[in-house]
């Protein structure tokens, strides 16, 4: 009897730091997201991409252009947490693109952003290009020569 309480207990323990570990990997960049969308007037995302496990939210929609246009530089396609904005409907090879820049926030959470943007400064220090030569451009790029077939 000692071992099956033992047992639940270790279960619910398990499924607290599960959730807790997803909620710390997704909220903050989700949230971040969720404030864009608020943003630029959009209620809803437009649909959602799955592969090898990770679930991508997309925003397809002109209006992400107000967000879109204020960056530091030219942008075709962002994520943020699970959602991924673009003024139009994407091709499979930015969807795969794009699909390492959800697999890489989930992996680092709240750390994603300074992580993101450490590559770039180290990048700029090394003489090299501060987005072509960002380690995390670089995986996605990778992942663009090979886009997992669509389910």
């Amino acid at each position: 009897m000692t071992f099956h309480w033992a047992a639940r207990v270790i279960d619910v323990w398990l499924g607290v730091v599960r959730g807790a570990r997803a909620a710390w990997r997704a909220l903050p960049g989700d949230v971040m997201a969720l404030l864009v969308m608020r943003g630029c007037g959009i209620p809803r995302p437009g649909r959602e991409v799955r592969r090898a496990g990770t679930l991508a939210i997309l925003v397809e929609d002109p209006r992400i252009a107000r967000y879109l246009d204020r960056q530091l530089m030219p942008v075709y396609a962002q994520t943020l947490g699970r959602h991924v904005f673009a003024r139009e409907p994407l091709p499979d090879r930015t969807i795969a693109h794009e699909m390492e820049h959800v697999r890489q926030w989930q992996q680092l959470g709240p750390l994603f952003l300074p992580a993101y943007f450490a590559s770039s400064g180290m990048a700029l220090l090394r003489g090299r290009h501060p987005y072509s030569s960002n380690r995390f451009e670089e995986a996605a790029r990778r992942c663009e020569l090979d886009p997992p077939a669509a389910p």
